[in-house]
């Protein structure tokens, strides 16, 4: 089969698993979406296809031809029927632990890390939350239709296992059921600051290059820090609207970090379900959907942005610089004097925290990823299937590893 005709097909084929997955939600979906006639001003259609589902209208994503590694995730959140982990266990699930197991073996995986923590919190709407890995990102679940939550956080991204990406394709296509894309983040890294900067996207507003269709009033732009005198703490410029299903930001990220001097900075795009339908081979093509999100994103095209192991080197680099300045800065007079009185070993004796395992909240994005820090939920105790027909006792003993899980996790937090 011809190049071409193997692209249409699977385009077709991604499309179709968009609107079933919409169908599967009970409402009704033309077979055809509506052309789009709407271009920008550079004879370029950046409109996706419209289509009506129930009340709503929503607009599909536009792909662009684009460098393979023009942009990587930096936020994923998606939801699935709880039944899907149903296909992937061993039989039918009953309890909320049974559900948290298999989608902690589940996740693992895919990403290369499961559920570490309860967080018995509220979040997303959702009655109950757990953490994913160190930080990674959070389950959520129960109150929500009998939907499971999973969001994968941009640090997440950085750390999961080489080749997630399509194994989390085949597990939403393949086995889970009304799987939906809720939010998608896409990143783009200028390190060098050659060719991105907030400047640039100020500049390229003002020309309308944000604008998906000819003519109109610009879209929303916002300035956040000090543009007039930088101090160096960093500026960002948001296009859009937060609320809406496409968002961009532009930040200067290292001198998030703490580096006043860099010139890294970093492009976002955030789509989300509100009014987008978000297909499933975004997973399989970020740097397509990312190209096709803006008309002013085709000046870096074909610019590749930097990958996991130099953003992850530079980070740690202005990170420990960072904090080593702080730490300078406000205890530099005393550590001195210090060292005088107590000489370099008992200061240091004297002066470090009693928990020699302690990790300070700006440092624990530099260890992530370091090696498995915590044991993950499904290895603690694997729940035993209830069959309530034939037997009582199971459902003795996964009341018993839910207590004693519960009592794992109270004694982890001290």
């Amino acid at each position: 089969m011809p190049e071409s005709q193997f692209s249409a097909s699977r385009e077709a084929a991604d499309a179709a698993l968009a609107r079933q997955s919409v169908l599967q939600s009970g409402v009704s979906v033309p077979q055809t979406g509506q052309e789009c006639p709407p271009i920008n001003n550079m004879g370029e259609n950046y409109e996706g296809e419209h289509i009506r589902v129930g009340r709503r209208i929503l607009t599909t994503l536009c792909k662009a031809k684009a460098h393979k590694n023009l942009a990587f995730f930096d936020w994923l959140s998606v939801t699935v029927h709880e039944t899907s982990f149903h296909r992937t266990g061993s039989g039918s699930l009953i309890s909320t632990d049974e559900f948290i197991f298999e989608a902690s073996r589940v996740c693992e995986s895919i990403f290369g890390f499961g559920v570490t923590d309860h967080r018995q919190k509220v979040m997303n709407f959702y009655n109950d939350s757990w953490e994913l890995g160190e930080g990674f990102g959070f389950i959520c679940f129960g109150g929500q239709r009998e939907t499971l939550q999973i969001v994968v956080s941009g640090l997440g991204c950085m750390n999961a296992a080489q080749g997630w990406e399509k194994r989390f394709y085949d597990f939403l296509t393949k086995t889970a059921i009304r799987p939906v894309i809720t939010r998608c983040d896409l990143a783009h890294d200028d390190m060098q600051g050659a060719y991105l900067s907030v400047d640039w996207a100020e500049k390229r507003w003002a020309e309308r290059g944000f604008n998906s269709t000819k003519g109109g009033r610009l879209v929303n732009i916002e300035r956040v820090g000090n543009w007039h005198a930088p101090t160096g703490a960093g500026r960002t410029l948001t296009v859009g609207t937060r609320k809406a299903g496409k968002f961009c930001r532009f930040y200067e990220k290292g001198k998030q970090l703490g580096d006043e001097s860099s010139l890294w900075c970093r492009a976002e795009v955030e789509f989300k379900s509100c009014d987008r339908l978000i297909p499933f081979d975004i997973l399989l093509e970020p740097s397509a959907y990312f190209a096709g999100a803006y008309p002013c994103f085709s000046e870096f095209f074909y610019h590749a942005s930097a990958q996991k192991v130099e953003l992850k080197k530079r980070t740690a680099e202005i990170t420990i610089e960072s904090a080593t300045a702080v730490l300078k800065h406000q205890f530099g007079k005393y550590i001195s004097f210090f060292r005088q009185f107590y000489g370099d070993a008992d200061l240091l004796e004297r002066a470090s925290s009693d928990n020699r395992d302690a990790v300070p909240k700006r440092m624990q994005p530099v260890l992530a990823g370091m090696g498995k820090a915590k044991q993950y939920f499904h290895e603690i105790f694997i729940p035993k299937i209830i069959n309530i027909e034939k037997d009582f006792v199971p459902v003795i003993d996964v009341r018993r590893a839910s207590n004693n899980v519960k009592a794992y996790f109270a004694a982890s937090r001290g």
